[in-house]
């Protein structure tokens, strides 16, 4: 009875390796022909708030990863791009 379930979790976890292999492939695929895009963010919050400023940094960073460098996000702290309590 072990070796029928050690045999079954083999092949369930070769063929889950498998999949994520072909995954990633097509994900390499999908994101090659994507244009490049860079966006400004502007935020309401100083670079001293890191709970709020370094959240927004920390997006930026995530999104970037996520797509392999085709969408960068680049954010900005009160008053770099307009005063604070006029972003929108």
């Amino acid at each position: 009875m072990k070796r029928r379930e050690f045999l079954k979790n083999a092949g369930l976890g070769a063929a889950a390796g498998a999949g994520l292999v072909t995954a990633a492939q097509a994900r390499a695929q999908q994101t090659s022909g994507l244009p490049s895009l860079q966006w400004r963010l502007a935020a309401s919050w100083p670079k001293s708030l890191d709970t709020l400023f370094g959240g927004a940094e920390l997006v930026a960073k995530r999104v970037a990863e996520i797509t392999d460098g085709k969408f960068q996000i680049r954010a900005f702290a009160a008053g770099e791009i307009v005063p604070a309590l006029q972003v929108l």
